[in-house]
């Protein structure tokens, strides 16, 4: 699989290569097109012919077409090396080095998000740090709720999963949209658009009429001035004029541009976000209803496409002397804050489904990043045609982040109830404990998992194992590991329609012998009486001979080095 991408890495560095020659020879051929134009162009005024004059102006057009190509090429450079570094991302993963990454999702773990902390989900070494290729804020956002299952639809995930495998046929897609939304990231954040784009505020009558008085005054100036009725230097005097009104008026114009200021820097990268959605097919339910969104005929992308114009007729006020030329002859910006106006009328909020949907697509990318490097498989759901007591059929299941290569698989068949597991230190029990809690955890994302086959039911997840003291708080590393079962045996005494699957880590490892062996026989007890399991790790043998509330004896599995 790395040889995959490093052969995608090296195509694009030969069409950097090339790109780049190109770009050199435009910029030398601009340039000297450019003094061309210039020498002809006043070697013609200055009575050096026509012939000379006429060709400085072809030189001179010869130099914005080369302006023209100078900037694509420019632009073109700019993908491809947003497409190295997103191809890049993909080895560093396969060759162990994404603990690199910036992005772990840190900012997003809560304090009392024990699930995430005890395996991985979220942070530094994280499951989030490995897969995660968003960039914008609301496909980041989106990517931690989706892997510290906060936002997760026991209905949708079949159809999500669908969406993650087809995206994960689609390498070059994946590669291409993550090189944008990478430079989506520098621009401005998620909520300051949002704010803007929700915006709304009533255009002021004043402005249309400004938009038809100032070219009416000047064409009437212009005619007085023509059939002699007025001095030809009152034409300069009104443009002048008008230019003094349209800036007596400027407040207006900065609070309905200003939206397009700053929503228009990043038109053109969501506009090319919107172009790879149209022009890929797609099967699976929840794309299509991305792709339908953006294609419609008022949809996003005629949304975006319209805010793209407006904005390029706005980046002439970045030139002042056209800009002011424009203000005085047209009242140019009136016609500006009218047409930001009718934009916003007509596709008010559009931005925010844009942004919406880049962070959909962002999140089932990253979903689909486990299935793209390989060693995965559909997760199966258990229904009620199979063995009611069957919780978990793992074959050949290992730990995604520590990856297939190293890895140690193993397979289990979990049943309802307890099953304990013993070993020496270092033999791999609290690891197989992450790997199965980790894989269910991917399951219910809605991604693949790591193991050649996995059946699972739907459970509420619990986990204690990076049990942490509180010195601030008062609590002691055994008091916390109290609470935290407290909080599994209080879920499992309401009965609920989904089951819990608990997993402990060496259980009341905070305390003696004695008192563990009593206190562990009792929780583990309590904790089968659900119609779920519970997974306990321990040094205790003793626990291997305990007696489940009903009677049966508990599984037992045991490690080796």
């Amino acid at each position: 699989m790395v040889e995959e991408f490093e052969k995608k890495k090296n195509l694009i560095d030969a069409e950097l290569i090339s790109a780049s020659k190109k770009y050199g020879i435009v910029s030398f051929f601009r340039l000297v097109s450019f003094f061309g134009a210039v020498i002809l162009i006043y070697m013609g005024a200055t009575g050096g012919g026509s012939l000379l004059g006429i060709t400085g102006v072809i030189m001179a057009a010869v130099f914005i077409l080369l302006l023209r190509l100078h900037a694509r090429l420019d632009e073109r450079r700019t993908c491809l090396n947003a497409e190295k570094k997103v191809t890049e991302g993909y080895i560093a993963r396969l060759n162990g080095e994404w603990r690199s990454f910036e992005d772990d999702g840190s900012e997003f773990l809560a304090d009392d998000d024990m699930l995430s902390r005890d395996i991985d989900l979220l942070g530094r070494n994280s499951l989030y740090q490995y897969i995660s290729v968003a960039h914008t804020e609301d496909g980041r956002r989106k990517t931690a709720l989706a892997v510290s299952l906060k936002n997760i639809d026991p209905e949708k995930i079949k159809s999500r999963n669908e969406a993650v495998n087809e995206l994960a046929g689609k390498k070059d897609f994946l590669i291409s949209f993550e090189s944008v939304t990478a430079r989506i990231a520098g621009r401005k954040k998620r909520k300051d658009i949002k704010e803007i784009d929700e915006k709304k505020e009533s255009l002021p009558f004043i402005v249309p009429v400004m938009m038809l008085l100032i070219p009416l005054i000047n064409i009437a100036v212009t005619v007085l001035a023509l059939t002699g009725t007025i001095d030809v230097r009152f034409i300069l005097l009104s443009i002048f004029a008008c230019l003094i009104i349209t800036e007596l008026f400027s407040g207006i114009r900065n609070r309905f541009l200003y939206p397009i200021h700053i929503l228009g820097n990043s038109s053109r990268d969501y506009y090319a976000l919107l172009q790879l959605l149209k022009n890929e097919e797609f099967k699976s339910s929840i794309l299509k209803g991305i792709r339908e969104s953006v294609v419609e005929k008022d949809g996003i992308m005629n949304a975006i496409k319209r805010l793209q114009m407006i904005s390029e007729a706005d980046n002439i006020s970045f030139n002042p002397i056209i800009h002011m030329v424009l203000n005085g002859v047209l009242g140019w910006d009136f016609w500006l804050t009218k047409a930001a106006d009718g934009w916003n009328k007509r596709f008010g909020g559009s931005i925010s489904k844009c942004i919406s949907g880049v962070g959909d697509v962002e999140e089932l990318s990253s979903l689909a990043v486990l299935s793209v490097l390989g060693g995965t498989t559909v997760p199966k759901f258990l229904d009620e045609k199979d063995d009611p007591k069957l919780m978990i059929n793992a074959v050949k299941v290992y730990h995604p982040l520590i990856g297939e290569e190293k890895a140690v698989a193993n397979s289990a068949k979990i049943c309802g109830g307890a099953t304990v597991i013993t070993g020496s230190n270092m033999s791999g029990k609290t690891t197989f404990l992450r790997t199965l809690a980790i894989n269910m955890a991917l399951s219910y994302m809605g991604a693949n998992v790591c193991a050649d086959s996995f059946s699972l039911r739907y459970m509420r997840l619990f986990t204690s194992m990076r049990v942490m003291d509180d010195v601030a708080g008062g609590i002691s590393t055994f008091y916390a590991e109290i609470l935290r079962i407290k909080e599994m045996a209080e879920y499992i005494s309401h009965r609920p329609s989904v089951p819990a699957a608990c997993f402990i880590d060496e259980i009341f490892k905070g305390t003696n012998s004695a008192d563990r062996i009593v206190g562990a026989e009792n929780a583990i007890r309590k904790l089968s009486e659900g119609s779920g399991f519970v997974i306990v790790s321990t040094h205790d043998f003793e626990l291997c001979e305990l007696k489940m509330s009903d009677g049966r004896d508990v599984e037992n599995y045991h490690f080796e080095e």
